[in-house]
This record gives structure tokens, C-alpha cells and sequence, in this order.
């Protein structure tokens, strides 16, 4: 048997990094599975919080509560973590390679990003 060969998935080009509209800034590129998997872990989140207000709502213990809270913390921080890769590999790499004009409001916007994101 010969072994199955994987084709990586195809990137969606889907506009400009950073037009001057901010209401319709666009990823460089989106990866299809990493969106799907973001989908994914998005509504898995959305679930986990539901059942936080439950818990709130029912007087659970404290402690438990805030168990719940690490975990999303944590699914969020996986979430941004993937943002942040596809941001760097597509978004931040054309606006680099495009040139000073466009390279240093992304050195400004990363510089930003990875304070705020790094707390």
C-alpha cells in the first residue's frame, strides 16, 4: 500500500492588510483549516461561558467557578495564538515585503499586539 500523500491547503486571498478604512480591514490570507479550527474552539468557548453564568446563576463553590475561568482563558489564548500566527505569516510578512511604507505601521501594530497579548 502506498502511503497517502497530503496536499497542504489552499490559502484564501482575501484583501489588503491595512487599508485606511478600518471597518473593512481584511487578513492578508486566511488558512482554511487554522479559521475552521478557530470556529471550532470558538463555539466550544461560547458553550464554556454558558455554563459559567450557569454555575453563577446556581451558587456553585467559588473555586470551581474560577477553575472554569482558567480553562477559558486558556481556549482564548489558544484562539489568539493561531490569530497571531496566521497575522505573521501572511499579513505581516506582505506588509513587510512590500516595503518601509507599509512595513512600519505593522512593526508598530505587532510591537502593540505582542505587548497587549503578552500580559
Amino acid at each position: 500500500m502506498t502511503p497517502k500523500r497530503t496536499t497542504p491547503a489552499p490559502v484564501i486571498e482575501c484583501g489588503c492588510a491595512l487599508p485606511a478604512d478600518e471597518a473593512s480591514r481584511k487578513a492578508v490570507a486566511v488558512d482554511p483549516d487554522a479559521k475552521a479550527r478557530n470556529g471550532k474552539r470558538l463555539r466550544r468557548i461560547e458553550g464554556q461561558v454558558r455554563g459559567l453564568q450557569k454555575m453563577v446563576e446556581e451558587d456553585r463553590y467559588c473555586a470551581d467557578i474560577m477553575t472554569q475561568i482558567s480553562s477559558v482563558h486558556e481556549a482564548l489564548r489558544s484562539v489568539g495564538r493561531e490569530l497571531m500566527r496566521n497575522h505573521l505569516k501572511h499579513c505581516a510578512t506582505a506588509a513587510i515585503k512590500a516595503g518601509p511604507k507599509q512595513a512600519e505601521p505593522m512593526y508598530d501594530e505587532l510591537v502593540n499586539l505582542l505587548y497587549t497579548h503578552s500580559r
